[in-house]
């Protein structure tokens, strides 16, 4: 049996589903949009079980975490606020327990718990350890200390730690801007302390590369946005009117093998990698976002990722 948590709306999951029925392969679907209902999660000096959906898991084979998570807890508008976040994170807590001991029993491909955490500048320390050139990295709290990094690096950029911010705030929204160029008049009016702040050395770029990768497998595109305002700084930027080229790319096996050794280092099994290929024709690891997504990759590129992943599903 194979398991897929995903969301009802994600067509990638469609498109793999579509492929295991083709192959008459058996399999369940749980949406995070609906309430799981966890049967027994039994912890004993002879077993240890897990029975979800009225589905033992020691049944299942292979288990894909594409999107979100398992839900049981339903929240309750009526309910205190404060007690609803209390049981969002006892159940938190309980989905990530689930997560680990599932790993250790089936084959499971993708998490949602390296999803919600994002270790950015872990990632950034593991790509370095393995080899790959990452742009020179600053987290600091110091006005001072941020004026000595741009002496040192021209041209810096900012971005969110984990992820952009996305805040209600009752009438009026506050949402990032992705990366943003840090000029000197922006550092000279921050307070001398402030809350944590990522800063970058900025990469000159002849093109960007977008990396997605499930198991041993590696799909690269390399996505043409410096000759557009909008995207130049960050192809993230889209221009909807007038978008990038995107084209398929074959990395050197020197850059894949040292990819490979920091998905090993990472644990993770699934996500998108982002690089620069630099004017100084360096390939630059900016950072991973677990689990990813593939389906312009796969289409822009012709990869037909959605049958390999199908496959892949099917053979273990």
């Amino acid at each position: 049996m194979i398991i897929i948590i995903s969301s009802k709306k994600d067509d990638t999951t469609n498109e793999v589903i579509e492929w295991l029925i083709a192959n008459k392969s058996s399999f369940q679907r749980w949406n995070f949009e609906d309430k799981a209902s966890l049967n027994g999660f039994k912890i004993t000096k002879n077993e240890t079980s897990l029975e979800i959906n009225s589905l033992k898991l020691k049944d299942c084979k292979v288990l894909w975490h594409r999107r979100g998570r398992l839900k049981h807890f339903k929240n309750d508008k009526d309910w205190n606020r404060n007690l609803n976040n209390y049981l969002k994170k006892e159940e938190d807590s309980l989905i990530k327990s689930i997560e680990h001991q599932l790993n250790k029993t089936v084959n499971y491909i993708g998490s949602y718990e390296k999803e919600v955490e994002n270790f950015k500048l872990d990632h950034l320390i593991m790509a370095k350890n393995v080899g790959l050139r990452i742009p020179d990295t600053l987290v600091t709290t110091q006005k001072l200390e941020l004026i000595e990094f741009h002496k040192s690096n021209e041209f810096i950029i900012t971005k969110d730690i984990r992820y952009p911010i996305n805040i209600s705030l009752g009438e009026n929204y506050m949402s990032s801007n992705g990366t943003t160029v840090i000029n000197h008049e922006m550092v000279m009016s921050l307070d001398a302390v402030f809350t944590p702040t990522l800063v970058q050395e900025g990469i000159g770029k002849l093109y960007e590369i977008r990396t997605f990768f499930f198991m041993d497998l590696l799909f690269s595109m390399a996505i043409f946005s410096q000759n557009d305002s909008k995207t130049k700084i960050d192809y993230r930027n889209y221009n909807e009117e007038k978008p990038n080229r995107n084209i398929p790319i074959n990395l050197p096996i020197k850059i894949k093998n040292k990819l490979k050794r920091f998905i090993k280092k990472s644990g993770l099994n699934t996500g998108s990698i982002d690089i620069i290929y630099s004017k100084e024709k360096e390939y630059v690891f900016l950072e991973v976002n677990p689990m990813g997504q593939l389906d312009w990759v796969s289409k822009g590129c012709n990869y037909y990722i959605e049958k390999k992943i199908a496959n892949y599903l099917m053979k273990i």
